[in-house]
């Protein structure tokens, strides 16, 4: 049809190696903008990197039944900044391995929940509700259940609006941009309220990735007197409390909303929706933490203040060494500034919102290249080049060296080195068995205190836990005289190499926070010695700095 860009078809299996910046360079070259598509699935990872470069580029997605668009391919195909199917075009079903994949029974049990992790967080990150995925799980791999239209607009996978099928109907409506100056016109755009909107979100989480001091001085101009806070009504003063509690046992801090999530509708108040990645630190613990969170924000547009504000944590990460959450998204946006035209404003917003990502991942310690490399040498690394942080091992070592109780004084009798020997939860164990994936997956690591024992944290509710210890010896487990509602915010140091325990708890009846130290010795714990620390305020505190 004359005047109409044209429509690229992206046809066949999507596989891991696919680059979705063919797809990019398609577009840019020929001007299309709408995508249809002609596969039956694929590798899910590849199809979610297609339809987040699609998303990127504010293309619009189109599927006729003539074709067809299923299982991995429906995930590519919500990346649609609008979306129009034939009824009966899209299908769903289970993911499922690869048969060459090998995953044994656990393994494969991680990965799942990792992949629904993941492709929750892109449904909700690409405004589809999240329902779908429980559709998909009902249908078995082997086949495939092909959606109806009241479906598609039930789970948000069409838009709404009444886009019309004709493709010169809705590249009419896919090509005009939702926030621009016409080209060419010379004239600046008065900022609409939902512009403004995204601009206090980005400051709000810019601003609470730097210092303490920064941070804290700007929540206490931006919230409401009173607010909505995870869905209960309380003073200002209480939120800006949690907020130092955090901020004084996570001083460094980097979150960085994902480019493409977020969502701003201003009917009266503005609600604000998104997907937020971060990355904390906290030197002095030896602890680092990462992971993705959905949060929303409701903003008094008049005032400029948060009313309201909650979300959920999606995933956390395991084994935290660096923020490779944050890294990635750098390397996103660096791809799309160097690789854009430079004529482009979507070529210099990728730039502003890599230098935007650059000053956070500085805030909390990392800097990029080192004097003297190239451009392709160059890569993200620890600040001081010290490698990891110091080990939890050292730093207990050094904390307790400052009290009148030394690790030293109470050596473990031996380090067991043997194969671990796991509980018996259907027998004499059977009391611990509501934690059995917890007790093995602690165990399963080997000793880290007294020798030859597993110290196992698993938390019960907010600043609740408590604490199970196994033998990996004799495969027994036992629980620890301290935490649960009674003893919160647990705290504990040990070592490999000795029986001395430290434990700190705060008590709500007492308003006090304690530190304590434990001998462990023939399965019996001896209380050595408790302190008093102060309020319940200093349990946000590491124990080596309340015991100097």
């Amino acid at each position: 049809m004359q005047g109409v860009p044209p429509v690229l078809l992206v046809k066949g299996e999507f596989v891991f190696s696919d680059d979705p910046s063919i797809l990019v360079r398609e577009a840019n070259a020929t001007g299309a903008k709408i995508v249809t598509f002609d596969s039956e699935g694929g590798n899910i990872i590849a199809a979610m990197a297609y339809g987040r470069a699609i998303r990127a580029l504010g293309l619009a997605t189109l599927q006729l039944r003539s074709s067809q668009c299923a299982s991995a391919c429906a995930l590519a195909f919500v990346g649609g900044a609008l979306r129009q199917a034939q009824p009966g075009a899209i299908g769903v079903h289970q993911s499922s391995f690869s048969p060459d994949s090998q995953l044994d029974g656990q393994a494969a049990v991680s990965a799942i929940q990792v992949m629904t992790a993941e492709i929750m967080t892109y449904f909700i990150e690409m405004g589809v509700d999240p329902k779908l995925l429980q559709l998909s799980l009902s249908v078995p791999p082997n086949d495939m259940r092909y959606l109806t239209g009241a479906e598609m607009e039930q789970y948000k996978i069409t838009s709404t609006g009444g886009l019309d099928l004709q493709p010169d109907a809705l590249v009419g409506q896919a090509s005009a941009p939702a926030v621009a100056s016409p080209a060419g016109s010379g004239k600046p755009v008065e900022p609409t309220i939902e512009d403004k909107a995204l601009a206090f979100m980005a400051r709000y989480h810019d601003t609470w990735s730097r210092s303490n001091t920064a941070a804290l001085a700007f929540l206490e101009t931006a919230y409401t007197d009173t607010i909505e806070f995870y869905g209960k009504t309380v003073s200002k003063e209480f939120v800006l409390d949690e907020k130092r509690k955090f901020a004084d046992r996570w001083p460094k801090r980097a979150y960085s909303v994902r480019y493409g999530s977020e969502h701003v509708t201003c009917s009266g108040p503005c609600t604000m929706t998104g997907i937020v990645e971060w990355f904390t630190e906290s030197p002095a613990r030896a602890r680092m933490t990462s992971g993705i969170a959905e949060f929303t924000l409701v903003w008094d547009a008049s005032a400029g203040k948060i009313m309201s504000e909650s979300g959920q944590v999606l995933a956390t990460d395991k084994g935290v060494s660096e923020p490779h959450r944050i890294i990635s998204q750098w390397l996103d946006e660096n791809a799309r500034c160097r690789g854009g035209s430079g004529d482009s404003s979507e070529t210099w917003k990728a730039c502003d919102r890599r230098k935007a990502i650059s000053a956070k991942l500085e805030a909390v310690g990392w800097c990029y290249g080192r004097p003297g490399e190239a451009g392709y040498q160059m890569n993200w690394h620890r600040c001081d080049d010290g490698g990891e942080i110091a080990s939890a091992d050292a730093k207990a070592a050094g904390a307790t060296s400052k009290t009148k109780f030394s690790p030293a004084d109470y050596p473990a009798k031996v380090i067991f080195t043997g194969q671990t020997r796991l509980p018996d939860f259907k027998g004499r164990d059977r009391d611990f068995n509501t934690y059995r994936t917890r007790i093995r997956d602690g165990m399963r690591v080997g000793p880290n205190y007294a020798g030859q024992y597993s110290v196992i944290q698993i938390g019960c509710g907010t600043g609740c836990s408590f604490v199970i210890v196994g033998d990996n010896q004799s495969g027994r487990p036992m629980n620890f005289p301290r935490g649960g509602e009674d003893n919160m915010y647990l705290q504990l140091q040990f070592r490999l190499d000795s029986r001395l325990l430290a434990a700190q708890w705060a008590n709500y009846d007492s308003g006090k926070c304690y530190v304590e130290w434990f001998d462990f010795e023939g399965e019996n714990w001896k209380p050595l010695a408790k302190i008093e620390a102060g309020n319940t305020d200093a349990c946000y505190k590491d124990i080596a700095e309340n015991i100097r």
